[in-house]
């Protein structure tokens, strides 16, 4: 390394570290104050000093079809401003959303060296293991936890958020991490204690996801460890199945299973996903689904229907389908009634008492609630051809993903891209039940691993093959 480092390094190595740990945020006037609002234009900064005096150079990743995926959902986002009732929030929707930009451009394009890669894994990797930890003291010694949902929760003292304000983004966070440390612990590492050591780190965020209770959290894992395991069968498998980690699996899944509620929370994760897809499943297999053809024992889970305790369970569940089926009917209505451009970037919440005024069965007795899906927010701010260009963003950065998983020859590159596909596809999927895409802290977190990941496999790719460690 030179004995001086370009200003972009450092900014970029405290955003690594600080972003995940500093929840805290206040406000001067109607501008927020937070970590992300103050790095973010620091890394900015710093690369504009750097490149003018020349002391960082730009690598010759092909930014071009993603920098026109993110320019032609803002040349949308601002001509919705024409339906916004108020300003205000579509320009703080507006800046957020460039500053994310701007960011992911920044770190995919600076060329760092190898050694600057591995200090930016090593800040991050330090910042997550104390979140985690965190995370475990929490809940064993009940700091602050969260008690939203917790009606449904007999046994649990509450629900973990560490440092991401609330247990449903926290569980996002986790969800980024877990394959890159199950990958680590099972593909890259060859010796037995190591292996060992980072499957008890990884075993930590699995236990940190469980005391989230965030059902969708838990059922995206389960989708990232699955395409972990479809992209690297013969590998994964082939280490997994090794005495040692073979007994790891099985005392983290005994662990699990006996921890606080998760039977019934799991029980009432399955129970939602069934209500919720048998609505939109044709008649017959949905009765079939929901037992409704006056068979008994017809649906998948009348076996455990037995008791007042599980028809508690199940009146609880149908409480928290029906609210948040009824959130995602508002976004929809809202993007139908202005299916062009929307009501104005930001403005959701600024029109979501009209609209459940207008239909009082949308109503669920708040005056702003947030719609409880990325996806539907965006298409009832910025209408179809917004949703379009919007969905069009992730469409390429996954076509980069998979081009760099093709091109990845060296071990420890292909982990990483397998990691960012499994991890980025659980923040995808989270997205669908709430708007962690809006979330600046964790949002920004997304994007800075994102084009950091990118650009080493990238730059690797380019490199000669390095020593496998």
């Amino acid at each position: 390394m030179q004995a001086r480092q370009p200003f972009t390094y450092y900014a970029v190595l405290a955003a690594l570290f600080l972003i995940p740990l500093v929840p805290y945020k206040t406000y001067v006037g109607p501008l927020p104050l937070s970590a992300e609002v103050v790095l973010i234009p620091l890394i900015t900064v710093a690369a504009l000093a750097d490149y003018s005096k020349r002391r960082i150079k730009l690598n010759d990743f092909p930014f071009t079809p993603i920098a026109i995926a993110f320019a032609a959902f803002f040349v949308i986002a601002v001509i919705s401003l024409v339906k916004a009732a108020s300003l205000a929030p579509a320009i703080m929707e507006l800046a957020r959303y460039l500053s994310y930009v701007v960011l992911f451009f920044i770190v995919v394009k600076v060329q760092f060296t190898r050694e600057q890669y591995r200090r930016f894994a090593q800040s991050f990797g330090l910042s997550a293991l104390i979140v985690g930890a965190y995370g475990i003291v929490q809940y064993i010694f009940g700091i602050s936890l969260n008690t939203a949902g917790l009606y449904a929760l007999k046994e649990a003292k509450g629900r973990v958020d560490s440092t991401l304000v609330n247990p449903n983004y926290y569980a996002s966070f986790v969800n980024l991490l877990i394959p890159a440390f199950l990958l680590l612990a099972v593909v890259y590492w060859r010796e037995k204690k190591a292996q060992l050591l980072t499957f008890a780190v990884y075993a930590m965020y699995v236990i940190n996801l469980i005391l989230t209770y965030t059902r969708a959290a838990w059922v995206a894992m389960l989708g990232g460890l699955a395409l972990v395991v479809l992209l690297m069968p013969k590998t994964f498998i082939k280490n997994a199945v090794r005495p040692h980690m073979l007994l790891s699996f099985m005392v983290l899944l005994t662990i699990v299973y006996f921890m606080p509620d998760v039977q019934s929370r799991t029980y009432s994760a399955v129970y939602a996903m069934e209500k919720i897809v048998s609505k939109h499943l044709p008649g017959g297999i949905a009765d079939r689904l929901a037992g409704g053809n006056g068979d008994e024992g017809g649906g998948f889970l009348d076996d455990e229907a037995d008791g007042d305790e599980t028809a508690e369970d199940e009146a609880t569940t149908n409480r928290a389908v029906v609210s948040r089926v009824t959130l995602w009917k508002t976004g929809w209505a809202m993007m139908k009634e202005n299916p062009v451009i929307g009501v104005g970037i930001g403005n959701y919440l600024v029109r979501y008492k009209e609209y459940v005024t207008k239909y009082p069965e949308l109503d669920i007795g708040h005056d702003q609630y947030s719609v409880h899906n990325s996806y539907l927010k965006v298409g009832a701010e910025t209408g179809f051809l917004g949703l379009i260009a919007f969905v069009a963003i992730y469409i390429v950065y996954y076509a980069y993903l998979f081009r760099l998983y093709r091109a990845s020859t060296d071990r420890l590159c292909k982990l990483i891209t397998v990691a960012l596909i499994a991890g980025s596809a659980t923040f995808l999927v989270q997205n669908l039940s709430n708007n962690l895409i809006f979330i600046p802290q964790l949002n920004t977190i997304f994007w800075l691993i994102s084009g950091l990941a990118m650009a080493f496999v990238h730059e690797a790719a380019a490199r000669p093959s390095q020593p496998q460690a």
